[in-house]
């Protein structure tokens, strides 16, 4: 049981937020909760993301009762988008644990516990086999993955950034990223969740000054050195992907968020890191310039909707983010 639940708290969350929490009813059976205040909610499609969340966990745990041997199946209840609002926690899914009941797959630890965000420089892209396993998973699932050229990823990577500086002046934004974001060592110490500074390749003071005094980004000059900077230090050897995917759902939401967890364990298992964009999906001006710039007119919720963007490739380890003991967070009482 304890090696089952330190495995599964290794799972991704928004700004490292750790939003999942689990209720034992029985040896075998649990209940999968969602803590709103842990979660994104200044930006108003951070609700529908938060279903994205809950289905990146489920299939986490599923991989993780895998790895170990146990078996997994699970029925989802998920809440309506509304309810998401406010604080507590609420139920979305139950599962079961048939403890022990098929052979441990060590590659499949290895690569769970290997898989990782970087945001180092990436030094070689992709293999040809991982891209079309990847664009495989998405297809099988009713999404379409697709990879941007050289020129356009340079481009979607100073997106995603501005997006970043962009909601530092959208004052709610501002309090929340603040919120997330560890400046410190002492700081990422003690709190153990979060955006680290170093995990995040920034200075801590550095960060600390724009965040607190967001103005200085409209300074003459500082808009355009920050653009040269940015793309001169994320410039790299990595592949850009984006996803399109029904997105009109709770539901479509949460299929979204297990198939992304599908494709990061298949980056994972050849060695390879990962890198979301998330930013640009929630700013309404990044999300439109990253649409021109693929060339997509016709984005609809109900039949295709821009989902997911990330880099990947290979690159040096990056530094480890910090989570809250399962025996604090993870596990209700």
């Amino acid at each position: 049981m304890q090696e089952f639940l330190e495995l599964i708290n290794r799972y991704p969350s928004p700004h490292n937020g750790q939003p999942i929490r689990l209720k034992q009813t029985s040896n075998e059976a649990f209940e999968l909760y969602f803590d709103k205040s842990r979660g994104l909610q200044a930006a108003d499609i951070s609700f529908i993301f938060s279903f994205v969340s809950m289905g990146v966990f489920v299939e986490h745990m599923r991989l993780c009762a895998q790895a170990l041997g146990h078996g997994f199946i699970y029925t989802s209840l998920l809440p309506s988008e509304k309810e998401l609002h406010g604080n507590g926690t609420i139920l979305f899914a139950r599962c079961r644990v048939d403890w022990n009941g098929a052979k441990k797959d060590m590659r499949l630890q290895q690569t769970l516990r290997f898989r990782q965000t970087s945001r180092k420089k990436y030094y070689e892209g992709p293999s040809v086999e991982l891209v079309d396993c990847i664009q495989r998973i998405a297809s099988d699932n009713r999404m379409r993955l697709s990879e941007l050229d050289a020129a356009q990823a340079v481009q979607a990577i100073w997106l995603n950034q501005r997006a970043v500086f962009d909601d530092l002046r959208d004052e709610p934004l501002r309090r929340e990223l603040d919120h997330w974001l560890r400046y410190t060592q002492a700081e990422k110490q003690h709190k153990k969740d979060g955006l680290a500074y170093d995990c995040m390749e920034l200075n801590g003071r550095f960060m600390k000054y724009t965040v607190d005094h967001p103005g200085i980004l409209r300074a003459p000059g500082i808009s355009q050195f920050l653009k040269q900077y940015y793309l001169r230090t994320m410039k790299d050897a990595s592949s850009v992907f984006y996803m399109m995917a029904p997105f009109g759902s709770e539901q479509n939401a949460f299929d979204v968020g297990m198939v992304i967890m599908k494709i990061w364990k298949e980056v994972a298992e050849a060695g390879d890191y990962l890198h979301p964009f998330g930013t640009i999906m929630s700013n309404h001006a990044a999300h439109g310039d990253f649409l021109r710039l693929i060339g997509e007119d016709h984005e609809s919720r109900e039949r295709s909707y821009l989902v997911f963007i990330f880099r990947c490739g290979k690159s040096k380890p990056p530094i480890p983010s910090l989570r809250l003991p399962y025996t604090e967070h993870l596990i209700m009482e």
